[in-house]
């Protein structure tokens, strides 16, 4: 099966052994709950899966890599003890708690939630006199003497063996404890996520055309590795070549290489990239979405061979969809810090200090903050929108320390709610007339050919193109003679002045 179905099949169980009775029990024992054991390719997304359903389901995560613990790591230290039985005192070995059930226990401590999930990485590669002790932990979840805390599910990953010379193939009675699911490389599961990620344009369009190219495990005639590319490889290519396009620094094989560590792909792909630049300078998509089209561009983007077409398509998508997020973010973040701003004017008016009152609210929210990443239950976009909250009340902060009183304070409040909400709504326009323009060049070049068929569809599997699009309810382009905009879902917030505790 591919990621997505993987990632299904685990928050399904999870779901299940979750589940509790009228009394508060959980329906399946500790003892029946199989701990999923994930089995596929190396940088396949395993460890990306499992942070994704601690996100959705709001449940702490903490992983471990079994290759390199130590008996005295997974079951703790053995120790002499004191004990008196039958009124004769005696001196018995017994184990320290094991680092692995004391994470579990200082993560419930450090983020007060209880449940979560233990996700043991490489749990074929583990040494093998630890053999015997993962077999009884795979079905009583017990380490030493200790159980993992009530709530915790736990889940596993391994390599294949011609991928890990460290592999050691489970046995019989060791499968009959778990639920093997097996994974695939998929091209076509994985560009959504690059959508959702907003990875390079190059890289995605250069895998649509090539996708022989997304996993490359490439042997010699003894069967040796020699050469790989993963989904992973791409991933962080993508980041790094973001970050140089920044700051101006050349894109060439060295970097390249350092990520797709297969030559002939690597030329390939950097060959593919030096078309991407060529067209991202020629095109100026900026302009082509603020509605500036020039005849020359029209009939240059009519000449264009098909790889030229398809970069230019895939840098339209990624303008709209930046500008997408950054609208649905924005708006995310003001319904966040609307209730606390209402309750700062609520204090203000009864007449507390300002420092007080907003110095509350950042610690609070800093405090949240800690806790979700330690928990690791928070997305990439949630954690900026809680800086982004944090920066934002230090800013209220000073300005409101510089008002003489507290109804100047109140209004500075507002103006600046405003002000945000004034911006959110802007970028929010300007992607509604960022994918009107698309859609109106693209017509205007190639009429109803496929082009406006690819665009569509394209926005329609893109993550935030898509949220967007059903928020504002965009008229089918198909559908109907205009681009229509319920305007009216664009929520306008507001605050009272007059809010009292």
């Amino acid at each position: 099966m591919n990621i997505k179905e993987a990632k299904q099949q685990i928050q399904n169980a999870i779901t299940a052994y979750l589940m509790k009775d009228e009394f508060g029990e959980y329906r399946i024992p500790l003892e029946r709950q199989r701990p999923v054991f994930l089995l596929g390719a190396p940088g396949i997304g395993k460890t990306a899966i499992m942070e994704q359903i601690a996100q959705d389901t709001g449940i702490s995560l903490v992983s471990y890599s079994m290759t390199h613990h130590t008996r005295e790591t997974v079951l703790g230290l053995a120790q002499i003890v004191h004990r008196n039985y039958t009124g004769a005192d005696f001196q018995i070995s017994e184990y320290t708690m094991s680092e692995i059930v004391a994470t579990l226990y200082d993560t419930i401590e450090a983020t007060g939630i209880k449940e979560g999930i233990l996700f043991l990485d490489e749990i074929n590669c583990v040494a093998e006199s630890l053999a015997p002790v993962m077999l009884q932990f795979l079905q009583y979840k017990v380490l030493g003497k200790h159980q993992i805390p009530t709530g915790w599910v736990v889940t596993t990953a391994g390599n294949p063996p011609q991928f890990n010379k460290s592999v050691n193939e489970f046995d019989v009675v060791t499968l009959d404890r778990l639920k093997k699911v097996e994974v695939e490389p998929d091209f076509t599961v994985w560009k959504e996520y690059a959508y959702k990620r907003l990875l390079h344009t190059s890289i995605i369009c250069f895998l649509e055309t090539n996708p022989e190219h997304f996993y490359h495990i490439g042997t010699d005639d003894q069967g040796k590795i020699i050469s790989f590319v993963t989904a992973r490889a791409w991933e962080d290519l993508s980041e790094m070549m973001l970050l140089y396009e920044e700051d101006g620094i050349n894109i060439d094989n060295t970097l390249v290489e350092q990520y797709i560590q297969c030559i002939p792909i690597a030329t390939k792909f950097l060959q593919y990239y030096s078309k991407y630049a060529e067209y991202y300078n020629k095109y100026y998509v900026d302009d082509i979405l603020d509605g500036n089209v020039t005849e020359e561009l029209m009939e240059s983007a009519r000449a264009a061979d098909p790889t030229e077409k398809r970069l230019l398509l895939g840098m339209i998508i990624e303008s709209v969809s930046r500008t997408m997020k950054e609208s649905l973010e924005m708006e995310k973040m003001l319904k966040q810090i609307h209730p606390l701003l209402q309750d700062t004017i609520a204090r203000l008016n009864a007449n507390f200090s300002n420092r007080e009152i907003l110095s509350q609210h950042i610690m609070k929210q800093q405090s949240t903050l800690e806790k979700l990443t330690r928990a690791r239950v928070i997305t990439p976009s949630d954690k900026r929108i809680m800086h982004w909250i944090i920066y934002s009340l230090t800013i209220y902060m000073d300005k409101t320390t510089k008002c003489r009183d507290n109804p100047r304070a109140v209004q500075c409040v507002m103006q600046e709610f405003q002000a945000s909400l004034s911006k959110m709504i802007a970028v929010t326009d300007q992607a509604i007339k960022k994918m009107q323009n698309a859609f109106t060049f693209i017509e205007a070049v190639y009429d109803d050919g496929p082009e406006k068929r690819f665009l569509y569809n394209e926005f329609k599997k893109c993550y935030h193109t898509q949220k967007f699009m059903d928020k504002y309810s965009f008229e089918d382009y198909y559908g109907g003679p205009t681009h229509s905009v319920d305007f009216s879902k664009i929520q306008h917030l507001a605050l009272d002045p007059n809010a009292r505790e």
